[in-house]
């Protein structure tokens, strides 16, 4: 029985009783305009008495590596910082308890993997918060456990010929239910590791500008990002995103290309954003895991708001115009239901399976707030 089964199991146990509980009960909602909706959010999904922020108070009610990753420098901005600080704090000391970096910690605060071992990205968006938040002495408090985790990274995770994402194993990524071969998304967080072990001062075996290069002639095609090593032709979304927002490939052009191959593959219809076309979703030749059957389409052409708020954060530099239109649409979706959802269906509506109901209060709405607000038009 694969090692990560009980947690599956138990997880989505879980979220299929709150499953029938949203479709009795609905969403938990919020009072005020969508900006105090965001405030109540970001105030609930902080654990007071264990001091760290939740990525929800639903079905993810605990410590995500990822999902915080993405959305620390949005709450540091907007005033959190002693709390930023306190998760990471809490984090590291789990994770160096556990001798180990994963996905996830649970609300009774141990730490563990979801579907698959633990990937680039947990550790790339621990090392990312660390940096991007000014908490350097926490990476020193923990040296030597951080120093083990980052050569355990070079080991596990990449092929050294290649300087890519070993092609020989499959672990958690931001679209866990897809097998991908060696996917883009993995590399650029190899590259963060890279980056963010050399600005802490821990040895790493590859540099971020030779795995960046090797990122560019493996994957680029002249227009956009290939989403694995298969090269198949579709665009997707993480893949061409996250180059661009972890500031790993710093050519405009190219970002303006991958924005303008985004928007022809219609991911950001209604509204942002969708890992892969309904149509590519169809004929895509990378499997899903097991767990969709359960939860169909979840990963594939429904639309995420954790990957549509990192696109408009590209897609500000691009045309601010329409990141405000899209960042517009954001707050009539937080009016209408109250709070802040974690995934909508292809036609816009929020996602609802019978065993699964997308997530809520989601503590990313912190990007939403300084991206409208930085994105304000001041003319």
């Amino acid at each position: 029985m694969p090692r990560y089964l009980p947690v599956v199991l138990k997880e989505g146990i879980r979220m299929a009783r709150r499953a029938r509980r949203v479709r009795r009960d609905g969403f938990h909602q919020h009072k005020g305009t969508p900006e105090e909706t965001c405030k109540a959010i970001i105030d609930r999904a902080y654990d007071k008495r264990r001091g760290y922020f939740r990525v929800s108070t639903g079905n993810f009610c605990e410590f995500y590596s990822r999902d915080f990753g993405l959305s620390c420098e949005a709450l540091q901005e907007l005033g959190y910082g002693e709390r930023v600080k306190s998760t990471l704090a809490y984090a590291l000391s789990h994770y160096e308890s556990a001798g180990k970096v994963t996905t996830a910690i649970d609300p009774r605060g141990v730490p563990f993997d979801y579907f698959l071992p633990a990937g680039p990205d947990a550790l790339g968006f621990l090392l990312y918060a660390i940096t991007h938040t000014g908490n350097n002495h926490l990476a020193a408090k923990h040296n030597e456990f951080l120093q083990r985790a980052i050569d355990r990274a070079a080991e596990e995770f990449v092929d050294p010929k290649t300087l890519l994402p070993r092609a020989d194993r499959h672990f958690s990524s931001i679209r866990d239910q897809a097998r991908r071969k060696g996917a883009c998304y993995d590399a650029v967080m190899i590259a963060v590791i890279a980056r963010e072990a050399h600005r802490l001062g821990f040895r790493f075996p590859y540099k971020e500008h030779a795995v960046t290069k090797a990122i560019i002639k493996a994957y680029w095609n002249g227009t956009y990002f290939f989403q694995d090593l298969t090269r198949e032709p579709i665009v997707t979304g993480d893949a061409n995103v996250f180059p661009f927002w972890t500031g790993i490939v710093k050519n405009k052009r190219m970002m303006e290309d991958a924005i303008d191959a985004v928007r022809a593959a219609g991911l950001d219809d209604p509204f942002p954003l969708r890992y892969v076309s309904e149509l590519d979703a169809a004929r895509e030749k990378t499997s899903l895991h097991i767990v969709n059957l359960l939860s169909k389409d979840y990963e594939s052409h429904s639309i995420w708001m954790h990957l549509g708020l990192a696109y408009l954060r590209m897609l500000m530099k691009r045309d601010a115009d329409a990141a405000r239109r899209h960042l517009k649409r954001y707050g009539q979706l937080i009016r209408q239901h109250r709070t802040f959802l974690e995934v909508y269906d292809t036609t816009g509506e929020p996602f609802m399976r019978t065993f699964y109901a997308a997530d809520e209060s989601m503590v990313w709405c912190a990007n939403w707030l300084v991206l409208t607000r930085n994105g304000e038009d001041k003319t």
